[in-house]
């Protein structure tokens, strides 16, 4: 949806068909699906502000980065996983360990997505290579370089912290320098520990074809950053 119709119309889309699920949401009547809701939706707004505001003095960035990556992306999955797992019929056992394999993958499928921006073209992430790196957004490769103290990083750590990625010169360059950067191989070895994660509770899960789904979906995030 990015591709045709640009990021405006996907994020107010989601928005719709957010509000279109609690509408239906609400008529089911269900006292745990009805109290979930809210909840998630507070996560959300909690997340975003947490994003705003940008880490508390003293605060490790990459702590507050994954903070805003599970209030902001992974409490929806795992709301998801909640929901499927009630409406089903599982156990309340089997309902909880769903919600973690899922906010778990959601995790994971942020860090990838964050890594497509960086490593992929257009075709593949939907969006303009680098567009967070030019808006100045603390994605976890910039956060992972960003900690570099080698003397080869010394450009790489220059371009940005300058402000200037913007220019288009600039932005290229700095892209190249980071697409090149450890910091990569850095990002995908969390995206693949919280995939792990996420496959470590669903194998716990009975042997059903829904738990082959999930564990496909593992796969697939994994390979998407790769």
């Amino acid at each position: 949806m990015p591709t045709r119709w640009g990021n405006s119309v996907a994020v107010l889309t989601g928005d719709f068909l957010f509000a279109r699920a609690s509408q239906i949401l609400a008529g089911l009547h269900e006292d745990n699906a009805t109290s979930s809701q809210p909840k998630t939706l507070a996560r959300l707004v909690n997340g975003q502000w947490k994003e705003t505001a940008g880490p508390r003095r003293g605060e490790d960035p990459l702590a507050h980065y994954l903070g805003v990556v599970m209030d902001k992306t992974a409490s929806l999955t795992a709301m998801a996983g909640q929901f499927g797992g009630m409406f089903s019929g599982a156990s309340a056992e089997i309902a909880v360990r769903i919600t973690r394999a899922c906010e778990a993958w959601g995790v994971a499928f942020q860090l990838s997505d964050d890594i497509l921006d960086v490593a992929s073209g257009s075709a593949q992430s939907g969006k303009t290579p680098g567009t967070d790196l030019r808006e100045g957004i603390l994605t976890l490769p910039v956060l992972h370089a960003l900690r570099s103290a080698r003397p080869p990083d010394t450009r790489l750590l220059q371009l940005l912290s300058s402000g200037e990625l913007a220019d288009p010169a600039l932005h290229a360059e700095a892209l190249a320098l980071l697409r090149a950067h450890p910091a990569m191989e850095m990002a995908r070895a969390d995206a693949r520990r919280w995939a792990g994660i996420a496959r470590n509770e669903i194998l716990a899960l009975p042997d059903v074809p829904a738990r082959s789904a999930l564990e496909a979906l593992c796969e697939f995030v994994v390979e998407r950053s790769g």
